[in-house]
């Protein structure tokens, strides 16, 4: 029990790099991203602002959705095992996980340092990942209000881990 707490303090998020929806209903993308499925996920390992937590920017999944909305929300990944990522920061990679389970969550917008422009903070099990706005696909041109933004989590077990490429690369 003691080591899943401990493993339970490590996270990541995996963030597509499109802008959030500002108005309407999230539609539902079907059975390809719930709780059992198998996604494949390629994107570029970015340090966060806390220690041990990583953001996946760039990111293409397979399979392919018309929309990055889930059930709750934009559709975020969950990986609570950074130690496969540490090395791969600058990186482009490819995972493919299992979902292990699919939760409403949020992220909520918080001013920058200084004033300067705002980061995310990206509500998960255990620690929350804070980083900017751009990595998390926030972008304050396109939200109406600062209210918190819903999501839809989905929890990752990574199967398989790969570098594509020793730098990442815009798409």
């Amino acid at each position: 029990m003691k080591n899943l707490l401990t493993a339970a303090g490590l996270v990541l998020a995996f963030v597509t790099a499109a802008g959030v929806a500002a108005t309407g209903q999230p539609q539902a993308d079907g059975k390809k991203y719930e709780k059992g499925s198998t996604v494949t996920l390629q994107g570029c390992v970015t340090q966060a602002a806390k220690a041990d937590t990583f953001v996946l920017t760039n990111v293409s999944e397979w399979p392919v959705s018309t929309t990055d909305m889930g059930k709750y929300g934009k559709r975020m990944y969950w990986i609570e095992k950074t130690d496969k990522m540490k090395p791969h920061v600058g990186h482009t990679i490819q995972v493919i996980a299992k979902i292990t389970d699919v939760e409403k969550s949020e992220m909520e917008i918080k001013p920058g340092v200084h004033g300067d422009g705002f980061t995310v903070e990206i509500e998960g099990p255990g620690k929350d990942v804070i980083t900017a706005g751009d990595k998390a696909g926030v972008k304050m041109e396109s939200r109406p209000n600062k209210d918190d933004i819903p999501i839809t989590l989905l929890k990752l077990k990574i199967d398989e881990i790969k570098m594509v490429s020793g730098s990442c690369t815009t798409s």
